[in-house]
């Protein structure tokens, strides 16, 4: 999904997905990814992907934010990651190696902004399916600075993997899958790269719920052990 310097609305009419039938879901699914495949600079459709892919579960997996006491306290401050609530500068200014520079130091160095997602999905009327599906949308890039994977195809599809093990969301198993099959030829240990990322996800701790922001000045190195993440993490090859 990254980097893209804006998010384009969806062409889709705001709908309340929880009232689509599931051939109906899949439909607009599958005809985003479709769009994607045919020209993968729609980044923006890969969300409207994501968002009717995952529609059918969402509400199994809506306890596993807010049963955690750390979710619930991120809905009830209505924590948000955007210019508005965060102060990049001030992030930039950090000491080298804190989660705040580093943080600052990708979005600068990948020409994104926060302010990508600082809309909740329209589509989605229940307020808290829509905060988080928000904050893991807003977090996303602090997902790529402490797991260590770039923003090439492979690192993304490696991302993917990694979402899946933490999320069980199937947007995220549909897109590691299509990536290896659409890289193996050009990258043969994409696979390897794919399981390892996996296995990093379903042994590290709820990234979902991560109170990021009271970590900007902690070090790179404890934010990724207070996560269970490698310390020094290795790159999709």
């Amino acid at each position: 999904m990254t980097p893209q310097p804006t998010v384009a609305p969806s062409t889709t009419p705001p709908t309340d997905i929880s009232r689509l039938p599931a051939h109906e879901r899949w439909r607009r699914a599958l005809a985003a990814l479709a769009r994607v495949l045919v020209d993968p600079e729609q980044t923006e459709q890969v969300l409207v992907f994501s968002l009717y892919a995952n529609a059918g579960s969402m509400p199994g997996k809506l306890h596993h934010f807010f049963d955690d006491p750390q979710g619930q306290r991120l809905y009830a401050e209505h924590r948000l990651i955007d210019t508005k609530s965060v102060d990049l500068d001030a992030l930039a200014a950090l000491p080298a190696g804190t989660l705040g520079r580093a943080y600052a130091e990708f979005l600068r160095t990948h020409g994104l902004s926060p302010d990508v997602f600082e809309a909740a999905p329209t589509e989605v009327t229940d307020p808290r399916a829509a905060y988080a599906i928000q904050r893991l949308r807003q977090t996303h890039d602090l997902w790529h600075v402490v797991t260590g994977y770039e923003t090439d195809p492979a690192s993304e599809v490696a991302l993917q993997a990694f979402t899946f093990a933490q999320l069980r969301a199937p947007s995220a198993l549909i897109l590691a899958a299509l990536g290896i099959l659409r890289g193996t030829r050009a990258k043969p240990r994409i696979v390897l790269d794919v399981m390892s990322a996996a296995r990093t996800g379903h042994r590290a701790e709820r990234l979902a719920v991560f109170p990021w922001e009271d970590h900007w000045s902690t070090p790179l190195v404890t934010v990724r052990s207070l996560l269970g993440l490698p310390v020094e993490p290795r790159a999709a090859a």
